[in-house]
């Protein structure tokens, strides 16, 4: 380490280094959606907004270095490096200073200071710098700069900048690092195979995130360790002008056409997109969406991925409902009666819904939160940059990698067929927690009923304020032998059921098959290790022994799907334990004030019952118990949620389990039941893949139902994306013109 570097590094030990990024003003940033845009989250605060210009005592910029690199003349005498930067800013630091590291070419700079002058400034820091290290080996010098910072229990997240000769690449990569730190993200490293979704930087239950910052000169090699500071990233906008979302609102349908018409009119009129107009049609969505009037009758929303596929999106719309007017008209004429009806939704998303005159969402808008098995490898693996203090809150809350199972659901080449029975669980409630916060405090959405499919019933209570401590849950369901061996594992609650010897094999497995409870229960009797387990719609899931199941099937003409899951929920077997069940979900509920706020006006329905359950916790932890150990009749369940009023079903869990399911329950009631003919839809708010257009369509389908909710979420970070283009494009416009005279000279 260099005598400079080696005299102050001890200031870190009395001292912590606050370092913020502030936005580089003189420098252009990458569009948004291209995967270099490394700083496109951090919030472009400038210097002004921070402590202010005259502050700074010491501003460095780090471009000198490779300009004496660049001339070999001039390397010769060159005496500073990276590390002699660091002893620099630390010198002036100790001194309770201001320092800035800045280099002309990267987008942000780094500010430096003591925390306590952050905190005198209210600067909430990036991140802090907490111990520096150097050795003659890579190891040795982390381990350093790990003491240094009092870590030296700490495993860091390591970033290796020691292939990197440039000083401009070494500043970009301490930037970016800073940045990952800020938006919570797992660091890269500099290359041009980046990728453009970053992976969410998961820690242990309340640990802060510990990065070290490894680099090389000449033949030292240096550590610097970081920790994440107090500011959270910029959210990113939901929405942008590769993803459209424009609601309309009218009195009546001849109002709707005519402003459908004119939001046409108007996007046909925008420049076509390109990175020097993208405000444009983003500063016309905004408008769109702020002017939105939820009391209107009817609601209708546009979706698309350009201005001219909205058009096009738009003339659709107006196509179907031509012919829906066209269809009641002929109606009238022919049965002398008028039932205009119009279930309008498109691939894109766009959708408008009108059945009879009536909406459905406005006070029957039923959460239905699905079973165990749903979770997929990288579920919501974008939703951290769309919602990042919700995810900060939940780690203040609890133990958010536990939540989600993230070693099992983001590792490499993840299959959710190699978890447990408890670890999906833990990721199935954690996945309708998170879902159900965003639906009711980032958009307001307040549900009437509330169900669950199977172990979707611990999923609803656990979401919606009733329980007070479910994060407590999480270790216990890892470790209970109700889900480890009981009814998943050795099964020995079959065993004890079928009387078997302790070495005894059970092959057991479960299938989906099309057919009638009537069918199977006929043959039932004949097959005493078979059960049939789970009634929904026009299938069955018939468990237990995997020959008695065949041999079933077989005698009725059927082939079942086989999940090839060990789980005997549902079963006669099932029964031996409902007491340990219920014993493990009698939890302590919120304190009744939460409850009369936010809990107490939902009907909690379950398949258990054919009333809402009362709000005690004696009364959830039977109806658990029963419907976890009882077979299940879904359709059962439907119906009854349909006869207490609920219309409008939102399916909050990962992917669409439930959502198929209603509507073809839906269908085969209103056939047989002419009190079930009350319109109804089953909407699912995440599928495998795009998780933000997968919300989007939801909300989307939400507002033209009418079921009220708050579109603020989606103008604040609209309004933030639209600061930031417009100061891009400015600045764009300032190179191009500051470059126009030096091209014209080159031509003549």
């Amino acid at each position: 380490m260099s005598t400079q570097l080696t005299a102050k590094t001890a200031a870190i030990n009395s001292i912590r280094i606050a370092l913020k990024l502030v936005a580089n003003d003189q420098t252009s940033f990458a569009p948004a959606q291209n995967a270099d845009d490394i700083f496109a989250a951090i919030k472009p605060c400038s210097l002004a907004q921070v402590i202010g210009e005259s502050a700074i005592d010491l501003e460095i910029d780090v471009s000198s270095l490779d300009a004496g690199i660049d001339n070999l003349a001039t390397a010769s005498q060159q005496t500073l490096s990276f590390s002699d930067y660091f002893a620099q800013a630390i010198a002036h630091i100790e001194q309770q200073h201001t320092v800035l590291l800045n280099h002309p070419a990267i987008p942000y700079r780094v500010l430096m200071m003591p925390a306590i002058v952050a905190a005198k400034h209210r600067c909430h820091p990036h991140a802090y710098l907490t111990g520096l290290g150097e050795a003659d080996d890579m190891p040795s010098a982390i381990n350093a700069a790990l003491a240094q910072a009092k870590r030296a229990h700490i495993k860091p997240t390591q970033v290796d900048a020691t292939q990197l000769t440039s000083y401009k690449d070494k500043f970009a990569q301490l930037v970016m690092l800073i940045g990952s730190i800020a938006t919570r993200s797992v660091p890269n490293a500099v290359s041009a195979n980046q990728p453009t979704d970053a992976q969410y930087w998961f820690t242990e239950m309340h640990q802060n995130r510990v990065a070290s910052f490894n680099f090389s000169e000449g033949i030292k090699q240096h550590s610097a360790v970081f920790v994440q500071g107090t500011e959270l990233a910029q959210a990113s906008s939901l929405v942008d002008e590769n993803r459209l979302f424009l609601p309309v609102s009218a009195n009546d349908l001849g109002s709707m056409k005519q402003q459908l018409q004119q939001l046409s009119t108007q996007l046909a009129a925008l420049p076509d997109h390109n990175d020097k107009s993208s405000s444009t049609a983003i500063s016309f969505m905004l408008s769109q969406l702020k002017q939105f009037d939820q009391t209107q009758p009817l609601s209708a929303v546009v979706m698309a991925n350009s201005v001219t596929n909205a058009v096009s999106e738009i003339n659709v719309m107006l196509s179907a409902i031509d012919k829906a007017e066209t269809t009641a008209e002929n109606e009238v004429k022919v049965q002398a009666k008028s039932n205009l009806s119009i279930e309008h939704k498109t691939p894109s998303g766009s959708c408008f819904h009108l059945t009879s005159d009536k909406v459905i969402g406005n006070n029957g808008l039923c959460f239905v939160y699905p079973g165990v098995g749903t979770v997929y490898p990288q579920m919501f693996a974008q939703l951290p940059q769309y919602f990042p203090a919700l995810f900060a809150q939940l780690e203040r809350d609890g133990d958010v990698k536990a939540m989600l199972q993230a070693d099992c659901i983001y590792a490499e080449n993840a299959k959710t067929s190699d978890m447990s029975l408890g670890e999906l669980a833990i990721a199935g409630v954690g996945a309708s927690y998170i879902l159900t916060k965003v639906l009711t405090e980032h958009f307001a959405i307040k549900p009437d009923f509330a169900m669950g499919y199977s172990m979707g019933e611990a999923s609803m209570w656990a979401s919606l304020n009733v329980w007070k401590t479910p994060h407590n849950m999480i270790e216990a369901t890892q470790t209970n032998s109700i889900f480890t061996s009981d009814i998943s594992g050795r099964l020995d609650c079959v065993r004890q059921a079928w009387q078997l010897e302790h070495g005894e094999d059970i092959v057991w497995n479960s299938f989906v098959v099309r057919a009638a409870p009537t069918e199977i229960e006929a043959v039932l009797a004949d097959y005493p290790r078979a059960y049939l387990a789970i009634i929904q719609g026009d299938t069955c899931v018939l468990a237990g022994c995997e020959q008695s199941c065949k041999a079933l099937l077989k005698q009725i003409g059927k082939r079942g799907i086989a999940a090839n899951r060990v789980t005997a929920m549902h079963t006669q077997p099932a029964m031996l334990i409902r007491d340990n069940v219920q014993a493990f979900y009698q939890q302590a509920l919120h304190d009744q004030d939460v409850l009369n706020a936010q809990a107490s006006s939902i009907k909690f329905i379950s398949a258990a019952s054919q009333i809402p359950i009362s709000l005690t916790s004696q009364d959830i932890a039977n109806s658990i118990a029963d419907t976890f150990c009882q077979p299940l009749n879904f359709t059962k369940l439907v119906n009854n949620a349909r006869h207490l009023g609920a219309r409008l079903f939102v399916e909050i869990g990962a992917d669409r389990q439930t959502s198929t399911l209603i509507d073809k329950i839906a269908r085969t009631a209103a056939n047989t039941d002419s009190h079930l003919n009350a319109p109804l839809s089953a909407i699912a708010i995440n599928a495998k893949g795009d998780d933000q257009t997968a919300l989007l369509k939801c909300i989307a389908q939400l507002i033209s139902h009418k079921v009220p909710l708050s579109l603020q979420y989606l103008t604040e970070n609209l309004s933030h994306l639209l600061t930031a283009s417009i100061a891009r494009e400015n600045r764009q416009q300032s190179q191009t013109a500051q470059l126009a005279p030096q091209l014209e000279g080159e031509q003549s």
